[in-house]
């Protein structure tokens, strides 16, 4: 994660960015900025047998408000070719404090009707998809994105596309490789590729996709990472299912985990929430896979306003008989 410079310094440009716009808009040289705001948070209390080792039997359970994450989004179209979004976030970094950073930050030429190519700080080719499909990044966020195996933006060249009324689709990318939060450490870029075929395409979606990711221009003396993901999705207007399946190979360090999802949904009233996740860093040992489960009711609002009450367990390989448990009270809102 960076430093609280760095955040500082990406959220002045923003700001400064923000107000070039605005005040071009006001005199009438440029497009007015549609502006927008989302907020995830939560209130949680720990339910575990033995939550720690602090709270003996009978003492007050661990609990929690939070803010999970703020993001404040700019988008312009500038004509029909050109159009920019900025987005910053906020989050928690490494010492646990509430920092404002930048996530998105790109200029998008549209290349053709069904083509378009961003240059800046854009989102992951498979990420945003699966969040996109997922629906509840309130509740979770993606799973190679919970597990740190890709970040969910980077900075590079993005294209994306869709095709033939979204039988086929496809986004690529040649990103720095670290992160939309940290600065390029050496000369090694990550080369990515997300190919999705839909054969239904129409109200009902069964969108079937393989992701590619791989180091390129890496030390001979340095091992490159390979993520590759299978991912399929189903949905209509009364549910939606989806399950990926992922390795991430470093040398002779062979990871591998999958995640599936279901959302129920009763039209205007409530949603049933079900998502299992499984994730081991390393297939050669006994020591470091876990598994969550999370399940629950929700509720929406209005377009950006929800809220769900959610059981989550999780499972350590190492302690298999005394998992994690707890109770969420959690909700987005936003315009």
């Amino acid at each position: 994660m960076h430093t609280p410079y760095r955040a500082k310094t990406f959220a002045q440009i923003a700001a400064i960015t923000v107000a070039l716009f605005s005040q071009s808009a006001w005199a009438g040289d440029a497009p007015q900025i549609k502006a927008g705001a989302l907020l995830f948070a939560h209130y949680g209390v720990d339910i575990s047998e033995q939550p720690t080792e602090e709270f003996a039997e009978g003492d007050p359970r661990p609990n929690e408000f939070d803010i999970d994450r703020v993001y404040l989004n700019f988008k312009t179209k500038i004509d029909d070719t050109f159009s920019a979004r900025i987005t910053t976030d906020v989050g928690r970094t490494n010492d646990k404090k509430l920092e404002l950073f930048l996530k998105y930050a790109y200029l998008q030429v549209k290349a053709s009707d069904d083509i378009k190519v961003r240059f800046g700080s854009a989102g992951n080719p498979q990420v945003g998809f699966s969040d996109k499909f997922w629906g509840q990044r309130w509740l979770a966020k993606s799973f190679t994105d919970q597990e740190k195996i890709l970040s969910s933006a980077d900075v590079g060249v993005h294209a994306l596309g869709e095709h033939a009324d979204g039988l086929f689709g496809w986004s690529t990318a040649l990103v720095n490789g670290e992160g939309y939060g940290n600065p390029e450490a050496d000369a090694a870029k990550a080369a990515e590729l997300r190919l999705t075929v839909d054969p239904l395409h129409g109200d009902i979606k069964l969108p079937i996709s393989i992701f590619a990711s791989r180091d390129v221009f890496t030390h001979e003396d340095i091992d490159p990472t390979t993520t590759l993901v299978a991912s399929i999705g189903f949905a209509q207007e009364y549910v939606d299912v989806w399950g990926e399946y992922v390795t991430d190979t470093t040398g002779e360090l062979d990871g591998a985990g999958l995640s599936t999802n279901m959302v129920a949904k009763v039209p205007d009233l409530f949603n049933v929430v079900v998502r299992y996740d499984m994730w081991d860093p390393d297939t050669e040992t006994d020591v470091d896979a876990h598994a969550t489960i999370r399940a629950g009711l929700t509720k929406d609002f209005a377009k950006k306003i929800s809220a769900g009450v959610i059981y989550e367990q999780t499972r350590e390989e190492t302690d298999m008989d005394n998992p994690s448990k707890g109770i969420f009270l959690r909700m987005q809102a936003g315009y």
